[in-house]
């Protein structure tokens, strides 16, 4: 999620499918349809829902390619266009004050 290792070189996508999830309302910002089951959406869900969505299909099997969908989320992640942002530790107890910044001449801050 950070940009520091290349996403086509994850073995297994999902689990960071499962971190933006748990802290993004993914179904809802990609326009997903619910899965089958009633227990609520995976990881897993998510990249077959995105993978049926996009037309991801194995060449073999011509099923659900989740890892291509897996890998398309999370370039959607790295691209920006899936946006996540994490408040610093001990951000609500100062939510009124700003940062304290004494910068130099000419810094607009």
């Amino acid at each position: 999620l950070a940009g520091v290792y290349p996403i086509s070189q994850l073995q297994e996508p999902y689990s960071a499918v499962g971190y933006l999830a748990s802290r993004l309302p993914l179904p809802d910002l990609l326009q997903l349809r619910p899965p089958s089951a009633a227990a609520g959406w995976t990881a897993w869900d998510i990249c077959e829902a995105w993978a049926e969505k996009r037309g991801y299909k194995t060449a073999k099997a011509a099923r659900n390619d989740v890892y291509r969908a897996a890998n398309s989320i999370l370039r959607l992640a790295a691209e920006g266009r899936l946006r996540l942002c994490l408040r610093p530790p001990g951000y609500a107890a100062q939510k009124g004050d700003p940062p304290r910044h004494r910068g130099g001449p000419g810094c607009p801050w």
